[in-house]
């Protein structure tokens, strides 16, 4: 019982400081298999709310691909779980927005989209210097949108519905500036 008392009180000296924030920038792909490009960029800002729980807000942009592209915003919370000295493994869920840019989607609905979804994963993070640190994220992303469209031509009224989806695994390389 000494030594599990010993352990839970090391998780405290392990752990990141309440009230600190870092903002940092990622880099990713996404194993969506489909017509979305797998390569994005994005920032992210995050906050620690205790020791070990963190909450973080990130902007994500997919290039297009065939005229067809996602932007999307993250809210994920973290639980930060210290392995040694400055390296860290987290657990991740959030939500996401996801909105649609490139002409491919304006010809099919005359306007861009949004779709919302749900995100899980994990993560590794190391501190590199006292403000600096690199991370890797895997996540599962789960966002699917089915949309009705309708054309008249010559009297005749058509309609069709397009599934908007991009739900997969992401992965995503970052790294951050903690103050």
């Amino acid at each position: 019982m000494l030594i599990a008392a010993l352990m839970l009180m090391s998780v405290g000296a392990f752990a990141q400081e309440a009230g600190k924030f870092a903002i940092g920038a990622n880099a990713g792909i996404a194993a969506y298999g489909n017509e979305y490009n797998p390569f994005g960029i994005g920032a992210k800002a995050q906050y620690s709310i205790t020791e070990n729980f963190r909450a973080e807000a990130a902007f994500n942009y997919w290039f297009p691909k065939n005229d067809a592209g996602i932007m999307d915003f993250d809210l994920n919370l973290q639980y930060l779980i210290p392995i040694v000295d400055k390296l860290y493994i987290y657990p991740l869920v959030g939500a996401n927005l996801g909105m649609t840019h490139g002409d491919a989607f304006k010809a099919i609905f005359d306007k861009q989209k949004t779709i919302f979804g749900l995100q899980g994963g994990a993560g590794i993070e190391y501190f590199l210097t006292d403000n600096v640190k690199a991370n890797f994220d895997i996540k599962y992303q789960y966002n699917k949108k089915t949309e009705s469209t309708s054309t008249t031509y010559m009297g005749n009224t058509y309609s069709s519905e397009y599934e908007m989806k991009y739900d997969g695994p992401v992965f995503q390389v970052g790294i951050a500036y903690v103050f």
